[in-house]
């Protein structure tokens, strides 16, 4: 039986700047309100012929191609926020409001409440909880 030996440098990486960036900017052009594409790490991948885990890896790996990840995480935010507020081409504004919960953390839920308590000897007492949900 023939045993396969695996080589230590593995596959070739396709992280190449000067190859990707190109098309990074490429994909972040044709992304966007005006072109009613979502800008998505998903998206990403496709145009650069490569796995979303892929990217996740470069981000751990390269500092500079972090930033790539954050810049479309903060595009799709900012334009899920604007969509959501004022418009735009068809926008499904409860799809805009459950991603920006999703993706972003934005919560409409209080983080805290403040109950106001009067005893009979009409002493004010209030109560604050933190990270509380009214039930």
């Amino acid at each position: 039986m023939k045993q396969l030996i695996k080589r230590p440098e593995g596959r070739p990486t396709k992280y190449i700047p000067d190859v990707i960036y190109p098309k990074i900017e490429q994909y972040l052009s044709t992304v966007g309100r005006e072109q009613t594409a979502l800008p998505t790490v998903e998206g990403l991948a496709t145009a650069l012929d490569v796995r979303t885990e892929t990217l996740y890896q470069w981000a751990k790996e390269y500092p500079e191609f972090s930033d790539t990840i954050k810049k479309i995480a903060e595009k799709q935010k900012e334009q899920l926020m604007n969509d959501g507020m004022y418009g735009g081409k068809e926008v499904n504004a409860a799809m805009a409001i459950f991603l920006l919960k999703v993706n972003h953390g934005m919560n409409e839920a209080p983080t805290s409440l403040t109950q106001i308590n009067v005893d009979k000897g009409n002493e004010i007492v209030f109560v604050n909880f933190t990270n509380a949900t009214k039930s």
